[in-house]
């Protein structure tokens, strides 16, 4: 026996695949041919959208990145805002408080002058009031007095007297 008779029943099996695998070939070969340019331009045409999309997915990375930096650099400076607010509300406190004080003081002070201006006028009315008061009873004291020490013939010679004067004025 030969090597070939070994093996008759694969020889045929190998032999009636054979036709198809040629088949196949061809028809692979064929198909390569014929979507090489399509499946090439496609293929290119894919590579490009994703590097596309990478190129931008790296643009907007950089771009979000910069924007964290940015977040948190605003971040950090966020206390140091936060307390010269506070030192600039307590400063702005203080003074608001002198400008109260200031005014209030003045507005004492200016009090205190229309008080004193009060008292003095009151002061002034009732030294007026008290003179007059005193006129008042001095001519009165002074009616009695002359009521009671003078008599007839003092009030004769008073009246004379004024007459005389009153001639003299005239002349």
């Amino acid at each position: 026996m030969s090597a070939l008779g070994l093996f008759p029943v694969d020889l045929v099996l190998v032999s009636s695949e054979i036709p198809r695998l040629v088949n196949f070939t061809i028809f692979v070969a064929v198909l390569i041919y014929l979507l090489r340019k399509p499946a090439s331009q496609f293929l290119k045409s894919r590579a490009e959208q994703i590097l596309q999309a990478l190129n931008q997915a790296a643009r907007e990375r950089e771009t979000a990145k910069t924007k964290l930096r940015e977040i948190e650099s605003r971040l950090n400076r966020l206390s140091d805002e936060i307390e010269q607010i506070k030192a600039n509300a307590a400063k702005e406190a203080a003074a608001q408080q002198e400008r109260i004080k200031a005014s209030t003081d003045m507005e004492i002070e200016k009090l205190r002058a229309f008080a004193e201006r009060e008292i003095q006028s009151a002061m002034n009315a009732a030294r007026q009031e008290l003179k007059a008061f005193a006129a008042t009873q001095a001519v009165e004291m002074a009616r009695h007095l002359i009521q009671r020490n003078i008599t007839d013939d003092d009030h004769h010679r008073l009246i004379k007297q004024f007459s005389q004067q009153l001639n003299e004025v005239q002349r």
